[in-house]
């Protein structure tokens, strides 16, 4: 296949003009061309690769790579974030929940046998990690009932099945500092008005009530969206593990508690695993939206630019935590 040799991924393309290499220049965030990433998959998993094609460029790069017959989803993680042990740690807790009949897409080991590697990019290390493509589709609106039944089913058959779960591979485990606290120093700064107070407030009052309780604690998703699933011919898969890691696990259910599908969701779940306390829901919903404010306020905009708040995300989170200010407080 065409494209830039393995060792050169990320050559230099000009000299300066006295002959030695150019001043290096910082990066925050460089992208493989898709022929580089394939041949790149090729000879790390000794694949004859067909083609490559770029499918989604956010916090990471996810790539679709044709071998022979079969097809792989070829993620590349943003250097900076999850180190390679976090990422072997990912590897090793989809592997451990396949084995209990939770249905993923499955790892692919490199010609090493490990599940997960790091490429050298103009930033730093970036880990990376193959897995086996799964055929289906994205749940499309609108979505009933009996679908966040079979959701709630898989989320409760995951947190049951990863009960067990160990690695000799590093993950961070959540805390009220890293869910709360540490995203509401980063947005302070973003937030003006109302808004900083409303949030300033309402945060304190989610600190106290969660400090407060013994909430079950096991390995979470991290990120229980529709976004996360595949409607296939043996049902749902689910996928995307970067968000995992040790915490408590009703802070999956956020999302789906503040739907109108919550009761389906919950009827699945309870079927698998023992559901939650209703009360403790919308103080881990706080967190969730606080969460979600420094990755749209923060985070984001370092990579896709100021723009990307004209998108809403912001809007309709500061719009929620308003709504729980109201009901709340």
């Amino acid at each position: 296949m065409p494209g830039i040799a393995v060792g050169r991924i990320f050559a230099v393309s000009q000299v300066a003009g006295n002959g030695s290499l150019p001043p290096v220049v910082s990066c925050l965030r460089s992208l493989p061309t898709a022929e580089a990433a394939g041949e790149f998959v090729g000879e790390r998993y000794g694949l004859t690769v067909r083609s490559c094609v770029l499918l989604r460029s956010l916090n990471n790069e996810v790539y679709q790579v044709v071998a022979g017959d079969r097809r792989y989803a070829f993620k590349l993680y943003r250097h900076g974030g999850r180190s390679v042990g976090e990422v072997a740690w990912e590897q090793d807790l989809v592997a451990h929940v396949i084995g209990r009949r939770v249905p993923c897409a499955a790892p692919v080991p490199l010609l090493d046998g490990s599940l997960c590697g790091e490429m050298d990019a103009p930033e730093g290390p970036r880990p990376f990690a193959l897995s086996e493509w799964v055929e289906g589709t994205k749940p499309q609106p609108p979505a009933g009932g009996e679908l966040f039944r079979d959701f709630g089913r898989l989320i409760g058959r995951f947190h049951a099945a990863a009960a067990g779960f160990r690695s000799g591979h590093p993950r961070r485990a959540d805390s009220l500092s890293s869910m709360l606290g540490e995203p509401l120093r980063a947005i302070a700064p973003h937030l003006g008005g109302d808004h900083a107070d409303r949030v300033a407030v309402l945060a304190a009052r989610a600190w106290e009530e969660l400090s407060a309780r013994e909430l079950a604690w096991g390995i979470r998703h991290g990120d229980v969206t529709l976004d996360n699933i595949h409607r296939t011919d043996r049902g749902l898969v689910l996928h995307d593990f970067d968000l995992a890691g040790p915490g408590w696990l009703a802070a999956d259910l956020t999302g789906v508690h503040a739907t109108e599908h919550w009761q389906a969701f919950a009827a699945g779940y309870g079927a698998e695993h023992p559901l939650p306390g209703p009360s403790v829901m919308p103080w881990l919903e706080v967190c969730a939206l606080i969460g979600n404010l420094r990755f749209h306020l923060v985070e984001k905009p370092q990579y896709r630019g100021l723009e990307s708040l004209a998108e809403g995300w912001a809007d309709r989170a500061l719009a929620r935590v308003g709504e729980l200010s109201a009901r709340l407080l």
